[in-house]
């Protein structure tokens, strides 16, 4: 990579914490993934997650008893806010996108609700969905925490953390519908399923959970087009040893598919987990998480840097990555943001 080549990062939290402090930047860095100048800033209140695609940024705005999603179009080297709708489930968490329907689905944690939006143009242009994961018991918690897209496929899959379910929704031009075969996975009780991601490469299925902080590993298969999930593996996401309160939050996988990370809020940890061929992890590394309450990790384009967003520190840093066996070594940089939440390497 030549050194005068410039990287961008965006990075959002639960600001403003006051009127100086953005709640949501993109930063100009270095080829080294040193901070270098602000491009962007803005206050729109708790964008705590966003999603991009091309030109494209989407955010939310989590509110108790309601929340907002966003759309953003970059222009030069800033994001202009397009359009705005406002949705009346309470606790919007988490967004992706589906470029291929051009449909933004949309978790509540506070309600349990899901939402599938249209987009065209920049604009949301039709609610295809807004509705309530069922409580098992009448008047009990639901809360819906992530959604996660089908590789190869329309399909969407659904984290609830209060239900200890993973729901599989049929899509038809981006709407959705409950799988009839297989309309969910009941999981062990009071594990919380918080956020899912498929491997890269093969038909895995990985899930962190936040109450009991392990992974879950799963095998996915389509017999006949319908979906076969299939539990291989669980295993724990914090030091060996460790007896204090800690929640699960976060995970990413390396692109070539060798490689997980997972990350800890309260034991303030990530742990690196070999992936073998069979989909199975393997620990090797528990690493600080050089802050406190590491909300959310992503790993850089390149593979060679993970961003961590410790929420309560304040400040984001950079672990490099060693190429080769995986592990994380020396801090890149450190930034200081108020509670991040979020963070991507454009």
């Amino acid at each position: 990579m030549k050194e005068n080549k410039m990287r961008e990062l965006l990075i959002s939290g639960y600001g403003p914490g006051n009127a100086q402090e953005a709640s949501i930047a993109l930063y100009e860095m270095t080829s080294r993934l040193e901070f270098n100048q602000i491009l962007w800033e803005d206050k729109v209140p708790a964008p705590s997650y966003l999603c991009t695609y091309h030109d494209i940024c989407f955010g939310i705005r989590e509110d108790d008893g309601s929340g907002a999603v966003l759309c953003f179009q970059r222009q030069e080297d800033k994001y202009i806010l397009k359009d705005k709708l406002e949705l009346t489930g309470g606790a919007l968490c988490h967004i992706v996108y589906q470029p291929k329907s051009q449909v933004l689905y949309a978790s509540f944690y506070e309600t349990g609700h899901v939402a599938a939006i249209k987009v065209e143009d920049f604009h949301f242009t039709k609610v295809l969905n807004f509705f309530q994961i069922e409580p098992i018991i009448p008047g009990g918690l639901t809360r819906a925490h992530c959604c996660a897209l089908e590789p190869d496929g329309t399909r969407v899959f659904t984290a609830n953390i209060a239900l200890d379910r993973i729901y599989i929704y049929d899509t038809e031009a981006g709407a959705l519908k409950p799988n009839q075969n297989l309309p969910f996975l009941q999981l062990d009780k009071g594990i919380g399923p918080r956020q899912l991601k498929f491997h890269p490469l093969l038909n895995y299925l990985y899930m962190i959970t936040e109450y009991s902080n392990e992974i879950y590993v799963f095998l996915y298969e389509k017999i006949n087009g319908e979906p076969k999930v299939t539990l291989l593996q669980k295993i724990s996401t914090l030091p060996e040893g460790f007896t204090g309160t800690s929640y699960g939050s976060a995970l990413d996988i390396s692109k070539d598919g060798r490689f997980l990370y997972a990350a800890n809020r309260g034991a303030d940890t990530i742990a690196v987990y070999d992936i073998n061929p069979d989909g199975v992890l393997n620990k090797i590394q528990d690493k600080s998480s050089g802050g406190n309450y590491p909300r959310h990790i992503a790993l850089t384009k390149d593979d060679m840097g993970l961003i961590i967003t410790n929420q309560n520190s304040n400040e984001v840093v950079i672990l490099q990555v060693d190429e080769y066996n995986g592990m994380l070594v020396d801090m890149i940089t450190r930034r200081t943001f108020y509670q991040p939440s979020y963070a991507e390497e454009l």
